[in-house]
């Protein structure tokens, strides 16, 4: 592989968790608890390099809001050497321009960077202009639960070369479901431990 080569495929963004108020879902997060949230945060953060990887893109994002709650978000990033200068940006997204509207618009949505600039929610980034990472068409999929629930997205921009095409929309489908799904899982482990410590804990008062 070349050198330019590698450095496409290199993440240099370093993923923490900021900006986020308590989960609503999760008001008072006991040990079963911490161990979802840390499963969770394991999956996205590997799952955003992954798939920026897989379809070829400079930028690559994923974001999960609960109950469309955006001081809830959690964000998870994963850049190119491209873009080294912005390697902390750390400001989370609030739901402004079209972040809000996919969620309300619930569907996949593939762009090129006219399209995008040219669509009625696009901002330009609000008071983050200058400051967030400039963006080089869309590529973005709902996280959409087995009830139709929205519970964030994931999102490409800046393709190596070109733009998005229907193929890579196909793929980034189908991974953004394998999210969704494994995402489902966890939460389900989670209810059945729940469950099973409540049940104990009767037998045993």
């Amino acid at each position: 592989m070349s050198d330019l080569k590698s450095n496409m495929h290199q993440n240099i963004y370093r993923n923490v968790v900021t900006g986020a108020t308590p989960n609503p879902v999760i008001q008072n997060p006991d040990a079963i608890d911490e161990e979802l949230i840390d499963n969770t945060n394991r999956v996205l953060s590997n799952a955003v390099e992954l798939i920026r990887v897989l379809v070829g893109a400079h930028q690559s994002a994923i974001a999960i809001v609960v109950q469309e709650d955006w001081n809830s978000i959690r964000k998870f990033f994963s850049l190119s050497e491209k873009y080294e200068s912005w390697a902390d940006y750390k400001t989370p997204a609030t739901g402004y321009g079209t972040h809000g509207w996919l969620l309300r618009h619930n569907k996949p949505v593939r762009m090129t960077q006219a399209e995008l600039e040219a669509h009625p929610e696009w901002k330009g980034f609000g008071n983050e202009a200058g400051k967030h990472p400039p963006m080089r068409g869309w590529l973005a999929a709902p996280l959409v639960g087995r009830n139709g629930t929205n519970w964030g997205l994931p999102q490409l921009s800046d393709k190596y070369e070109g733009d998005f095409t229907e193929e890579d929309e196909k793929h980034f489908i189908k991974f953004a479901e394998l999210v969704s799904s494994t995402l489902e899982a966890l939460w389900e482990v989670r209810n059945l431990r729940k469950s099973t410590t409540s049940i104990e804990q009767k037998v045993v008062g």
